[in-house]
């Protein structure tokens, strides 16, 4: 064969390999898929080296396309966060929030706070921000706006909406509003013995420094980042 035939072969056998390919990512993966994904650099990948694939046809028959290591994780629970919206479950008068985890770690504490009050709030503060800032809280905004105030046990906060609400819990513990239950103590903690403090500030490398809300026996409730300090050493 000669060096032409060569190339009229590999140049025959990308272009399949694309059709193959092209025709997988329009009708075996969704947007999110698409959007999260390393599809656009699996795709040249496979367009390029399809020879490499010779010996592992299944890898060109049905193509896997890797998670873009910079989004993990991030096509799943975009899916499940819009599922969330599309079919919103009841609200009652109190919500619970249960975070697992906060900005500094681990995180065992219960909040419950007023319905009406988180609403109150959010809209007051995604009406002073751009829409292109709302993210998420238009759907969480839409699942207050649809409680029944009748119901007086509090209904938890739905997990997925757990990172989003965690500057709502923020904004309720600085107005001092809502109740707390330490996860340590097991106590309800009254909004006037909890203590805030900021941390750490003894700084010698890049960190960061956390507004800490503590019970009086000094475990923490909840963290959020504060500020970012850099300190260069020469």
């Amino acid at each position: 064969m000669t060096a032409w035939t060569f190339l009229y072969l590999y140049l025959a056998g990308a272009a399949l390999v694309a059709l193959r390919m092209g025709w997988h990512i329009r009708y075996r993966l969704d947007k999110y898929d698409r959007r999260f994904g390393n599809v656009g650099s699996t795709f040249r990948f496979n367009v390029i080296l399809w020879p490499l694939f010779l010996l592992r046809l299944d890898g060109l028959l049905h193509p896997t396309f890797a998670p873009n290591i910079w989004n993990e994780g991030r096509a799943d629970a975009e899916r499940e966060l819009d599922r969330l919206e599309a079919n919103l479950p009841p609200c009652g008068a109190f919500i619970r929030y249960a975070p697992e985890h906060d900005e500094s770690g681990k995180c065992d504490s219960r909040f419950v706070f007023d319905a009406a009050e988180v609403l109150a709030i959010m809209e007051k503060r995604l009406a002073e921000l751009p829409a292109t800032e709302h993210g998420r809280y238009p759907g969480i905004l839409d699942w207050l706006r649809g409680r029944d105030s009748a119901r007086l046990d509090p209904v938890e906060v739905p997990a997925p909406w757990n990172g989003w609400f965690l500057n709502v819990a923020v904004g309720m513990m600085n107005r001092a509003l809502g109740q707390v239950t330490c996860g340590k103590c097991r106590e309800v903690i009254p909004q006037d013995r909890i203590s805030l403090d900021t941390g750490p500030t003894n700084m010698v490398t890049s960190g960061w420094a956390y507004n800490v809300w503590r019970c009086p026996q000094g475990h923490k409730l909840l963290t959020k980042d504060a500020m970012h300090f850099f300190i260069r050493s020469d």
